[in-house]
């Protein structure tokens, strides 16, 4: 499920597309709008660039709202994609994870994640 929409506007031309998405098309997406350094680089507070994200379910706004100047377009396509394998059964029990949680940035929306999944997998496994 798609989780967080971002308009990227470089040079008069615009972007959106929807995370997560298949990392390797991100290269290409940026390079069409004259985006030519490397996905890692790109982050909110890249010069020259704008780039507004949307939340579009409760998760997503969550992410939106938590996420620093300084996370690139690759760690938030990463932590989507962690979402989206970790929440299988749907995104309740991690929206109230993430919301009670004091991550201020995608690294620490990320540990959060893998603590869940960790538990989840403990109790799928016998509770160990």
């Amino acid at each position: 499920m798609k989780t967080v929409y971002a308009l990227i506007r470089h040079q008069g031309n615009s972007l959106a597309v929807d995370f997560p998405l298949n990392i390797y098309d991100m290269p290409e997406h940026l390079g069409s709008i004259g985006i030519h350094i490397p996905v890692s680089e790109v982050t909110i507070e890249t010069k020259d660039v704008s780039i507004k994200l949307t939340g579009l379910n409760e998760v997503g706004k969550i992410i939106v709202d938590k996420v620093a100047s300084s996370d690139s377009l690759l760690d938030i396509n990463t932590l989507c994609h962690a979402i989206e394998q970790a929440c299988l059964f749907g995104y309740e029990d991690m929206a109230e994870r993430l919301s009670s949680s004091d991550a201020e940035c995608v690294r620490e929306i990320m540990t959060v994640v893998e603590e869940f999944t960790q538990e989840t997998q403990s109790q799928t496994m016998g509770g160990r």
